[in-house]
């Protein structure tokens, strides 16, 4: 059975209702949004995309090896137990992609953040009329408005990022070390 590819699903349909959620909650909220932040929130949720479906694959091939070794571990000469083990061993590798993407997608909805509010000081009209206490106040009252929609991209970052992947990669990365534990313990007996 596919223990860890179940697991798997159960985190990205629970992400899908969420973010499915957020965006019936924000829908005129997100028609206001400048197109530089749909494309960084775009963006992000097509790294998560790739990077979630990455990680499927990854639980779908760990559930797979650790079949092989689950059908009978003692009879199990020592050069398939070592390819197996080598097999988990390649696959963990393979988690530290999703531990990257994880740690840099809230830096992607930073910069969107921070376009965001370049952006809306530049609607604003800048400081081209000069430093008029009252063309400040205008221009801060402007920008304040939109200000706050600037930083969906970088709650999307987090969300996706440090939250889901983060735990998606710890998943995997426990259920390949617990099993790794099951090898040594395993050769005990043997010996």
């Amino acid at each position: 059975m596919k223990k860890l590819f179940l697991k798997w699903c159960l985190t990205t349909l629970v992400t899908f209702g969420v973010a499915f959620i957020a965006i019936v909650f924000a829908r005129e909220q997100s028609l206001q949004l400048s197109p530089l932040i749909k494309i960084m929130v775009a963006l992000i949720a097509a790294v998560y995309l790739v990077a979630a479906a990455y990680c499927g694959k990854l639980c779908w091939r760990t559930d797979k090896a650790l079949e092989d070794f689950d059908k009978n571990p003692l009879a199990l000469s020592p050069e398939a137990r070592e390819k197996i083990r080598k097999y988990l061993r390649k696959i963990q590798h393979k988690t530290d992609h999703l531990s990257f993407t994880a740690n840099w997608l809230p830096y992607i909805g930073m910069f969107g953040a921070v376009a965001g509010i370049t952006v809306f000081l530049e609607g604003a009209g800048g400081l081209r009329g000069g430093v008029d206490v009252t063309h400040i106040k205008e221009i801060m009252s402007n920008a304040m408005s939109g200000i706050g929609l600037a930083f969906i991209p970088t709650l999307t970052g987090i969300f996706f990022g440090p939250i889901i992947l983060s735990w998606q990669h710890h998943m995997v990365e426990h259920e390949i070390e617990y099993a790794l534990k099951d090898f040594r313990r395993g050769e005990k007996y043997i010996s």
